[in-house]
């Protein structure tokens, strides 16, 4: 009986002193390992994928071209002209489109369809091509007259195959002639030397031959 209750009591104080440990404060971690937590952690963070630039972020430029004024959507729908086209004007590639244009549709269901540009939707990005329609859901049904509307398409899914020039238009054509014109004239006037008339390249190779006789 004696033995019981002495086993009973030690029992019971192993478990008070297991419960009083719990509560204590453990002690302190030297100072080298708190220095070496606090690197690995600031590595950590250093090493994450951050980006500096707000303006690199995709949500910035969606905005952006969300929230366009109206020149700058101009720019935007810009359509890229035929070979005959450009070679007539300059090499110019590109020019914003507009109504009166003839295009053809490089892209999408209705590829390689020809047709004039009737309108231009600067707001919704979309233009509209005569010929290019679809029938309007419901419209029938409801007894309407008109059950066609015009296909949406975007600037840059067609090209243009004839322009509708006027001050204005032949102005940037010219202006964007000449500057293509003097970009290449640029670029030829830059002539890179060749290796044998360089003379820094000579003393090089004069250098590296005498170390390779070991005359130097």
């Amino acid at each position: 009986m004696i033995g019981r209750r002495s086993l009973l009591f030690v029992a019971a104080a192993a478990l008070c002193a297991g419960l009083c440990a719990a509560f204590v404060p453990g002690a302190p971690l030297p100072s080298s390992a708190i220095s070496v937590t606090s690197t690995i952690r600031r590595e950590t963070i250093v090493m994450g994928n951050h980006r500096s630039s707000q303006a690199a972020r995709r949500r910035t430029s969606f905005l952006k071209h969300v929230k366009a004024p109206l020149h700058t959507r101009r720019t935007i729908m810009s359509s890229p002209l035929s070979k005959e086209l450009r070679a007539e004007h300059g090499g110019v590639r590109s020019i914003p489109v507009r109504t009166g244009d003839e295009v053809v549709v490089t892209a999408g269901d209705h590829r390689k369809k020809v047709g004039k540009v009737i309108g231009v939707d600067r707001k919704k990005y979309y233009i509209h091509v005569e010929g290019i329609t679809r029938e309007k859901s419901g419209a029938k049904e409801a007894g309407k007259t008109s059950t066609t509307i015009p296909v949406p398409i975007r600037a840059s899914s067609v090209k243009i195959t004839k322009l509708y020039l006027d001050a204005s238009r032949e102005a940037i054509l010219k202006r964007k002639a000449a500057g293509r014109a003097e970009l290449a004239a640029r670029k030829n006037s830059l002539k890179i030397a060749e290796p044998g008339q360089d003379p820094a390249w000579t003393e090089y190779q004069t250098t590296l031959t005498s170390i390779l006789d070991g005359s130097a």
